[in-house]
């Protein structure tokens, strides 16, 4: 059986939704990656670096906040594919969820 363009409504597409919060994801692993990066260099960075980068890590979190409402928004459409948003959501997800958890980790840390 051939697909016929009467047929065409009744197979699902990837919405922009969920393709929108997949990218918001791949580019704040990659933004991150390099932060991770930038700080295991160990050399420590101007002081207008350090501030570009606190400002590039709190814009790439608000970033996921929007990313995982793209991704629910996504997941919850009937008419569209869900590889996309649910590939958003576990990446917009997870990099939050590694701050908190790094963060948790910092803070138990005994100070010398």
């Amino acid at each position: 059986m051939t697909l016929a363009t009467e047929n065409q409504a009744a197979i699902p597409v990837h919405k922009w939704r969920g393709i929108a919060s997949s990218i918001i994801g791949v580019t704040s692993v990659i933004i991150t990656l390099l932060l991770v990066g930038i700080v295991m260099s160990g050399t420590e960075p101007p002081r207008p670096v350090i501030t570009v980068l606190r400002m590039l890590s709190n814009g790439m979190l608000f970033a996921n906040l929007i990313g995982i409402a793209l991704g629910v928004l996504g997941t919850k459409d009937r008419a569209s594919r869900k590889l996309y948003p649910l590939l958003g959501l576990a990446l917009n997800v997870a990099i939050p969820a590694i701050f908190v958890v790094l963060a948790l980790v910092g803070l138990s840390m005994e100070s010398p």
